[in-house]
């Protein structure tokens, strides 16, 4: 992809609106409220830095839920910008993970190489379940074979996404919509 540096709308697309993310993140919510009502309480764990915009706004909509907050760091490792399939926990969390319900929140699954790293590593600490909610799922860029709990929207092509939390080289994380860069 060309170099992107800073800011230029005239290469930006909204994919989707500020609106259509409030309803699809309002729906998810409402689908793990109903999924967990005698589950709580519930360690959600937001997998940084992508997720935070998703995460942010999901938690507000678990409204009166148990729930606690973690936050980890994953790095990918492979050629260029595609992930080879090495992931490594770069910060950790705080939490007690046995014998707890866990709630993955990740910005996008692609490849699902992180996600599957986290459901092994949550699975090895002895977790009750492990479920995740995700942003965006790309299931044609799937490697291996995972699949989220809960999808606020699928993806049925490949564009290059930002906004939202997402990003390219860190620029446009802070973009209240999610934009196709074209």
């Amino acid at each position: 992809m060309e170099e992107v540096k800073k800011f230029d709308e005239s290469r930006l697309k909204v994919l989707y609106s500020e609106e259509l993310i409030k309803q699809r993140v309002k729906a998810v919510a409402e689908e793990i409220a109903s999924d967990y009502r005698d589950k709580e309480p519930v360690l959600c764990v937001c997998v940084l830095k992508g997720a935070v915009m998703f995460y942010t706004d999901l938690m507000k909509e678990l409204k009166g839920r148990d729930v606690f907050y973690d936050f980890m760091t994953l790095a990918s490792y492979g050629n260029d910008t595609k992930t080879g399939g090495t992931v490594k926990l770069v910060n950790g969390l705080r939490e007690k993970i046995e014998g707890r319900h866990v709630l993955i929140v990740e910005d996008i699954i692609d490849s699902g190489y992180t996600l599957q790293f986290l459901n092994e590593y949550f699975e090895g600490k002895k977790a009750i379940d492990v479920k995740t909610a995700c942003l965006l799922d790309k299931p044609l860029a799937r490697k291996v074979d995972v699949k989220p709990d809960y999808v606020a929207f699928t993806l049925d092509r490949a564009p290059f996404i930002v906004g939202y939390g997402l990003d390219y080289a860190q620029y446009y994380r802070n973009l209240p919509q999610i934009y196709e860069i074209i």
